[in-house]
């Protein structure tokens, strides 16, 4: 958090203070989005002075992609609609149109159908016989009627158009031995309603790992220079911190040492009085001091030392509890 706000009058509940005793603080969103800005700001600085690492990324990542895309086969896709109609039989009633004849009973047979086609022994013998592509079968979801959707997909677009070929006949020929006991008259027949003849490239598909690989390079151009410019910094530090020279002992702060509460000595800032000059003491005699008995002091009795000038002033000292 690089500031907090402080809101002194706010009242308790409305954001200002928490529980009692508390004080919560509120990040500044201005803050946060100019941290966010620094933060950029100096990967992008780091990414400039790493600039031949982070261009041979660059490089390499879009070199990938354009790889990834042209040498990944596929997917491709083709689709193909199986609609059932109603018996010769069944339609002689409706002036021989099947059209008008359906009754429900296509839509049985069409499920009965998609089950047969969809059942593992089928996919496996239509793989041995050389349709190796992936195929769903399905009820139109537009419809109601008997139609059932064909998808083939695979990652070669020769074997996605060979696969819906022979699925599409599969589920034709199944139709017809599920009614090998019956009359050709009484038979349900089936029409082709439309084919992709040729297999088209899944666009969104192939796109999505394209995508993966480019942001994956991506991450990788911006995450490398950050580390070697993080390791390159720390080794710089590491030498200079070699190369300064050894510190000696740590100064000692007399003053942090004492005990609080004690008297403390601090010298006087004021400068020490300097004492004024005093002239030098002529002879006694008798003439100087004829007459000036009252004004002139007293000589200094026999045997006592006179006292040096200026010493009657001492130098003052603070002292501060």
């Amino acid at each position: 958090m690089s500031r907090a706000t402080r809101d002194a009058s706010a009242r308790p509940g409305h954001g200002g203070y928490g529980p009692p005793g508390r004080l919560v603080c509120r990040a500044d969103s201005g803050s946060l989005q100019w941290g966010g800005l620094m933060d950029l700001a100096a990967s992008l600085r780091t990414l400039r002075r790493q600039w031949i690492l982070t261009c041979l990324l660059l490089l390499l990542t879009f070199a990938a992609g354009i790889g990834a895309w042209v040498k990944l086969p596929g997917p491709y896709s083709a689709e193909s609609m199986l609609a059932l109609v109603p018996s010769h039989q069944e339609s002689i009633q409706n002036g021989n149109n099947p059209y008008l004849s359906y009754n429900g009973s296509e839509v049985v047979a069409g499920d009965i159908v998609l089950r047969q086609v969809m059942a593992p022994g089928t996919v496996q013998a239509l793989a041995n016989q050389g349709y190796t592509g992936t195929y769903t079968i399905a009820d139109d979801p537009n419809t109601t009627g008997p139609i059932l959707d064909i998808t083939v997909t695979g990652k070669e677009q020769s074997v996605v158009e060979n696969t819906l070929r022979g699925v599409t006949a599969k589920v034709q020929d199944q139709l017809t031995t599920l009614q090998q006991a019956l009359a050709p008259a009484n038979r349900i027949g089936s029409i082709v309603a439309s084919y992709d003849p040729k297999a088209s490239l899944e666009v969104s598909k192939k796109a999505r790992l394209i995508v993966l690989v480019v942001g994956l390079g991506l991450v990788l151009t911006y995450a490398l220079p950050q580390i070697l410019d993080a390791e390159v910094s720390r080794r710089r530090g590491r030498r200079a911190a070699e190369d300064l020279p050894p510190a000696g002992p740590p100064s000692r702060d007399y003053q942090q040492e004492m005990p609080p509460h004690r008297r403390r000595f601090r010298p006087s800032t004021e400068p020490d009085e300097v004492p004024e000059p005093v002239p030098a003491a002529r002879p006694y005699s008798e003439q100087s001091t004829r007459g000036m008995e009252g004004a002139m002091p007293s000589p200094p009795a026999e045997g006592t030392t006179p006292r040096p000038p200026g010493t009657e002033r001492a130098h003052r000292r603070e002292f501060t509890y």
